[in-house]
């Protein structure tokens, strides 16, 4: 795991980074409560053990602030502190914090509290996954792939970096699942997005958008880039032999393309380029499918 540890004292820090590291985990060390939040924003962790009483930020107002921000409100917090009271280990977890600690910190104590701590991270990891993820083909839903398309938005307004989307939908899907059955539509799906992501590059995403709609985001791509990658998809997926043989198919898709606008907004420029590719995907439908359509009609 990426443990944070937070402590104002040099020999503190050395001490529990050392003890940490000797368990297998990677450490991140700060030396305040703003260092901490700072690097905790910036970079992934699963655990942070925090320091109490610090400079610029106390450890009560660091977990505040992790807890309130959706990025790490479900990291796993250690607040620690020489104080014994009952009321500060309630005042601890009253700001948020999963566990408690106290100084001098043993080391038998604080290998069980980070094993604990893996094991509810380990399991938070797993539902996010599984909340993220369309079951059938792996591959992010439409939730997951738009949060990750605001995200790349932002980069590419930032960086000034072309940034473009395709939709695709597989031709006639409906007719396979009525001729061969629901088990054969289901391998086509799966077989559709096992051929796109064999030809995408590794930062490229792809979403099931719904249904047998895909939806791919291709970041530092023009449009015309996008075309031409959407037209290298149509043929890779029209020359799958899809089943055993004797049975096997073959299936087509329609490809709309559309470039993202950075500069409106996460979730403007991603809204705006859906539509447009949406209207392109119904024109390679309207002119009779398996082709790819880089612009909505005028």
């Amino acid at each position: 795991m990426r443990v944070l540890i937070a402590d104002d004292t040099v020999l503190m820090r050395a001490m529990l980074s050392e003890q940490v590291a000797s368990y297998g985990h990677e450490v991140i060390l700060a030396r305040d409560g703003q260092e901490a939040l700072d690097r905790a924003r910036a970079e992934p962790f699963d655990i942070a053990i925090i320091d109490w009483e610090m400079p610029r930020l106390s450890g009560l107002e660091v977990c505040w602030h992790l807890k309130a921000d959706p990025r790490t409100a479900y990291s796993y917090l250690i607040l620690m502190t020489s104080h014994d009271e009952p009321f500060y280990e309630f005042k601890a977890l009253d700001a948020g914090a999963d566990d408690f600690i106290h100084k001098p910190v043993n080391s038998a104590h604080l290998k069980a509290r980070l094993k604990a701590g893996g094991r509810i991270t380990g399991m938070h990891r797993q539902l996010i996954a599984q909340a993220q993820t369309d079951p059938l083909t792996g591959i992010a839903n439409r939730r997951a792939f738009l949060e990750r398309a605001g995200e790349e938005t932002r980069r590419a307004s930032r960086f000034g970096l072309p940034l473009s989307l395709l939709i695709a939908d597989i031709d006639h899907f409906k007719r396979i699942n009525d001729s061969r059955g629901h088990a054969a539509g289901d391998e086509a799906l799966r077989r559709f997005v096992q051929t796109l992501n064999s030809a995408l590059r590794p930062g490229d995403l792809i979403g099931r958008y719904g249904g047998e709609e895909f939806v791919v985001l291709l970041p530092n791509t023009t449009l015309t880039d996008a075309t031409a990658v959407a037209e290298r998809l149509r043929q890779r997926v029209a020359a799958q032999d899809i089943g055993a043989d004797g049975g096997s198919f073959r299936m087509t898709a329609s490809f709309g393309v559309a470039a993202v606008e950075p500069e409106l907004g996460d979730s403007g420029g991603i809204d705006a380029a859906l539509r447009i590719a949406d209207a392109a995907l119904y024109r390679a439908k309207a002119e009779g499918r398996n082709r790819v359509v880089p612009t909505p009609v005028p």
